[in-house]
Formats: structure tokens, sequence, C-alpha cells
């Protein structure tokens, strides 16, 4: 278990979709609950700008929601005013790297590669991923944090 006391986190769209589906969404609660220490300003949650266009395409793909509801999800992410980090070069470069070095999709090695610039833990509950980043600290696993 973690504590989960940093001042920034950058969160990818695994949890992000927790946020919004219920259905056998494990760590659901552990996912709002981050997602409440930023909305209680205990925490800045950091997402690339990948992150937008992940979690409301997940939950179409998944078909867990109609059109309506992945408007209300768009509404739901702009209120939360979450830092949303562009694809800048420095970052991209760095994506490039941890792409090849962990042999990971440019759309999860975005997330390390900005976690790595910015200095902010990474967290997921991709477990893929989490095996591909075995042994670098940057990555979290959401479910191994501790919220107080």
């Amino acid at each position: 278990m973690i504590a989960a006391y940093h001042a920034g986190y950058v969160v990818d769209a695994s949890v992000g979709v927790k946020w919004f589906v219920r259905d056998r969404e494990e760590d659901r609660e552990a996912a709002l609950a981050l997602r409440q220490r930023h909305i209680d300003g205990n925490t800045h949650l950091i997402v690339p700008e990948l992150f937008v266009l992940e979690v409301p395409n997940a939950i179409k793909a998944g078909r867990k929601g109609t059109e309506s509801e992945l408007a209300d999800v768009l509404a739901t992410l702009g209120d939360l005013e979450m830092h949303i980090e562009r694809h800048t070069a420095p970052v991209l470069r760095k994506t490039n790297a941890v792409a090849w070095a962990y042999k990971l999709t440019w759309y999860d090695a975005v997330y390390v590669a900005l976690a790595e610039t910015l200095g902010f833990p990474c967290v997921t509950a991709d477990e893929a991923l989490l095996r591909k980043m075995k042994g670098h600290s940057i990555v979290l696993r959401l479910k191994d944090l501790v919220f107080a």
C-alpha cells in the first residue's frame, strides 16, 4: 500500500473510465477517492490531451454508454478542471523513448512520459502496463493507493 499524498498525479484513461462505469469495475472506489482529493483541492490531476479522447472512446467501445451519457462524461471531465497537458515536442520525444524501452504503445507511453517530465507519479489500473513497467517507480497501481 502507498499513501496517496503527492501534490499531483498523472492519471491514465483506465482510471478515468472507472469514474463513469459502474458495472464490474474493480477499484472504482479508489478511482473516485483520487478524483475527490482533486475536487477537494488536496491534489491535482494531470492528463495528456489524449485522455479526453480515450475515456469516452473506451466507454463507447465497451457499449457502456449512450450518446447522451457520453455528452455527460465530456461535461464532467470539463467540470473537473484537470490540468490538460499538450503533447509538446519534449513529451513526444520522451514518449518515443519510453515506448521503445518498455515495448509500450504510444497511447500508454505518453502517460509515463508526461509523469517523468513533470515529476509526478502516473496512476493506472492497467495491469498489462504495470507488468511492462515493473521496476519503474513512477507508475503506481491504483489499487495500491491508500487515501486518508
